[in-house]
Order: C-alpha cells, then structure tokens, then sequence
C-alpha cells in the first residue's frame, strides 16, 4: 500500500494531487492550520501578492514574468490547502468544474450556431449574456455558480 504522506512517490500524480499530499504529509508533523480560516486567509495573501505583481507584467520582463508564476503557484498551493480543509480533492474538484466549463462553452457554441451568429465576431458583454443564458439552463448550473 503506497504511503499517502510520503512526498517523494509523485508516480502518476498530477500537481494538485503532489499538492495536496504534501499537504496532507505537513499536517501529519501538526504544520498545518487549526481551522478553515488559516487557509481562507492564506488564499487572500496569495491573490494580494499576485495582484501586486501585476501592473508591471509584461511578457517582454522575464523577472517579473517570474515572479508573477511564483505568485500564481503560491496561490494555487493555497487554494490546494483550502480544499485539503474542507475534505475535498483538489483535482476531483477541478476535474468537475473544468467538465462544467466545458459543458457550457459547447452549449454556448450551439446556442450562438442556432442563432446565426459568429462567435468571433460577438463582444465581450454578449458573450456573456450567451453564458449567463446557458448557465440558467436547468441541469448546468452549480449551486450559487458564478464562475466566468
């Protein structure tokens, strides 16, 4: 039986899923928070320090590139933890909501095909409206969803 706190056997394993067992290791030696709110006020940090990183971005400065996908994975990382609070599997949870997504977009594209319209022609905002119609599709909507 493999060892699911043992960091170094990654055969196989995704990111998220490396993630989320070192997470699980580290919360085994009591490094860990005592409560959803650690790794709530983790994730906050994390997108504050992205956002800060941002106004400089451009893909010409490789050192802020750099820092920018250090940033980003710190708060993927933490959003890993999150789920690892909440007793749910960060890839399984994104798995289901990538599979939504998908879901939706193939919906999109039909509705915009019976409607005549190019979708490469449409602006942002009736884009969206598309979207939002699709996701009160009865069967596509997640409860309270506001993704995208």
């Amino acid at each position: 039986m493999k060892d699911r706190t043992n960091v170094s056997s990654t055969e196989g394993e995704s990111a998220l899923q490396r993630a989320q067992r070192s997470g699980e290791q580290a919360a085994s030696w009591g490094f860990d928070w005592p409560d959803v709110a650690g790794p709530l006020a983790k994730v906050a940090e994390e997108l504050a320090e992205l956002r800060a990183e941002l106004p400089p971005y451009t893909d010409a400065v490789d050192i802020t590139r750099e820092r920018v996908r250090a940033e980003l994975g710190d708060l993927l990382l933490a959003v890993v933890n999150l789920a690892r609070h909440l007793n749910l599997d960060a890839e399984e949870t994104l798995a289901a909501a990538h599979a939504r997504f998908e879901v939706r977009l193939a919906k999109v594209q039909a509705l915009a095909a019976a409607r005549g319209l190019c979708l490469e022609a449409l602006s942002l905002d009736e884009l969206e409206r598309l979207w939002q119609e699709v996701k009160r599709t009865p069967g596509l909507d997640s409860v309270d969803s506001h993704d995208l």
